[in-house]
């Protein structure tokens, strides 16, 4: 089922944005599910049953590259699978059916509301702490896993923001 066929039965629908979507915000998608099925006591795919969706794309994102190997790796090493990640591009329906959209970078942000300025006060950084999230892309699987590490702490933030009445 395509993130389009979701969206009119998600009561939160998160989406993640970076550049590509090969790297950041697919690593973000898989993170953010786990964390969340942690959060609900329940497991990855029974956040659907729970109308939550979470997705990612990018800005300038090719159709249906996959996840870099480094990203794959990393998140292996995480329990975590990417193997079957397909990129994908941004789009108005994406926005316009999203919650909550964290970009992984200030420029990112900056598109999407300069794109859609009536969808900015959904669109947000990822960091907390205001900083951009580096992009990983060509370099060492240590770098992925400083992004991987810099991506979980920022999204522990968020899903106790998100799920405060869940817990």
């Amino acid at each position: 089922m395509s993130s389009r066929d979701r969206a009119n039965d998600a009561v939160l629908r998160v989406l993640f944005v970076c550049t590509g979507n090969t790297c950041r915000s697919p690593m973000a998608e898989t993170i953010f599910r786990q964390l969340v099925a942690e959060k609900l006591s329940c497991r990855d795919w029974e956040l659907r049953e729970r109308r939550i969706d979470v997705f990612s794309a990018g800005i300038a994102a090719g159709e249906s590259d996959p996840a870099a190997r480094e990203a794959i790796v990393v998140m292996q090493e995480c329990g975590l699978d990417l193997s079957q990640h397909l990129s994908q591009q941004v789009n108005e329906h994406m926005l316009e059916n999203s919650t909550v959209v964290l970009a992984l970078t200030e420029r990112h942000r900056r598109v999407l509301c300069e794109a859609r300025p009536d969808l900015a006060d959904r669109v947000k950084l990822l960091s907390h702490g205001g900083e951009d999230i580096s992009d990983p892309i060509g370099g060492s699987l240590e770098e992925y896993r400083r992004c991987a590490a810099q991506i979980s702490d920022n999204l522990r933030i968020w899903v106790d923001e998100l799920f405060r009445k869940e817990s």
